[in-house]
């Protein structure tokens, strides 16, 4: 019997897998664990209680809240450092501020961004992320997470798609474990969740991609609620 042979990858394309396999889970220390991002008020009120509206909340979060906001910033922010354009980067985090009109939710994207800025240095390097880091610590950029992201994906030679790919899967992921530690939900039906989206994170990317400058925006009313809301929430595991 014939056996076909699979090529191997370059030594380049199983450095970017090896390094988005690290960078863009739950594992790494953004302090992504403490965020559900509203999600907790929405357990907390009955309105999310299994796996069926945990899956169904989450995919629109994902795509009305992330694909044209948070993941378009991330793909054009791979742009801008491809370019040398400071002031893109700038732009794309004064943006995504504005774009985050709740203060947990501003305030959860910085301290992500801060501490996975960090957390790359050290484990990575990359001529970009030190460069952003020095514009965030002199006031021109405000560090937000999926700025950071694109940044140290293009040091590490992911292609734009493959960085908007794993952003995409990386903040649905942690979501959907921050919530099923609280509604709590088991790792299997967690896994499905993930698991079953990704039609939908493929179609986000494409989204993610095509979405201009004056593009970028959110249609996200009730998560934002929620997230307001959260900050009465009487017995609190996350702080956003």
């Amino acid at each position: 019997m014939a056996v076909t042979v699979t090529p191997a990858m370059s030594t380049s394309e199983g450095d970017a897998l090896l390094y988005l396999l690290q960078a863009a889970t739950a594992a790494f220390p953004t302090g992504a664990f403490s965020h559900s991002y509203g999600f907790e008020t929405l357990i907390d009120d009955g309105t999310i209680t299994d796996e069926v509206s945990l899956d169904r909340l989450a995919r629109l979060w994902l795509r009305y809240g992330v694909a044209t906001a948070d993941a378009a910033v991330c793909a054009w922010a791979w742009l801008a450092v491809d370019a040398g354009d400071d002031g893109l980067l700038a732009v794309l985090d004064e943006q995504l501020g504005a774009l985050r009109i709740t203060r947990e939710t501003r305030q959860a994207s910085l301290s992500t961004g801060r501490a996975f800025m960090n957390a790359a240095r050290d484990a990575f390097g990359g001529e970009g992320l030190a460069h952003y880091r020095e514009l965030v610590g002199s006031g021109a950029c405000t560090g937000h997470y999926a700025t950071a992201f694109g940044v140290a994906a293009h040091d590490a030679g992911i292609s734009r798609h493959g960085a908007t790919l794993a952003f995409l899967h990386g903040n649905l992921s942690s979501l959907v474990g921050v919530a099923a530690r609280i509604i709590p939900l088991g790792q299997i039906s967690t896994q499905r969740i993930v698991s079953n989206a990704r039609p939908l994170i493929v179609e986000c990317a494409r989204i993610a991609l095509g979405t201009g400058l004056t593009d970028l925006g959110t249609s996200t009313g009730w998560f934002d609620q929620a997230s307001m809301a959260h900050e009465r929430v009487y017995s609190r595991l996350c702080i956003s």
